[in-house]
C-alpha cells in the first residue's frame, strides 16, 4: 500500500480527537463483527497548520 505524499497525523495533546477515533473503531467493530483500525494521515504538502 502505497502513501505517497501523507505522513502519520500529530494528534499528540489533541486526546479528544483520539477517542473520537476509538469510539468509532468500536462502533465498527459492533457493526461488522469485525476489529478495524483507523489510521491518521495528513498531506505533507498542505502548507497550513501548526505542529509544535
Amino acid at each position: 500500500m502505497e502513501k505517497t505524499g501523507y505522513t502519520f497525523a500529530e494528534l499528540h495533546g489533541k486526546d479528544h480527537l483520539v477517542d473520537e477515533i476509538r469510539q468509532l473503531e468500536n462502533r465498527l467493530k459492533e457493526e461488522t463483527g469485525e476489529t478495524i483500525t483507523l489510521i491518521a494521515y495528513e498531506k505533507e504538502d498542505a502548507g497550513y497548520g501548526n505542529h509544535s
